[in-house]
């Protein structure tokens, strides 16, 4: 799965993609932590902020295995 990772960067709209769920977060982290705004996750056509991703993408599959 391709999860694009998107904000709003001091220039406007910045995006990126990420082929995993963790790297995804990073990715949000990343823009975040370089001062974006609104970073959210798509997967699969539905959005989410990034806590709400960890949660459901990352923690979970962590309980998983």
């Amino acid at each position: 799965m391709i999860f694009i990772v998107m904000g709003e960067g001091e220039n406007g709209p910045v995006s990126t993609t990420s082929e995993t769920a963790v790297a995804a977060l990073q990715q949000a982290r990343r823009l975040a932590d370089e001062g974006a705004r609104n970073v959210l996750i798509d997967a699969s056509g539905q959005e989410y902020a990034p806590a709400d991703f960890k949660r459901l993408f990352v923690e979970s599959r962590e309980t998983e295995t």
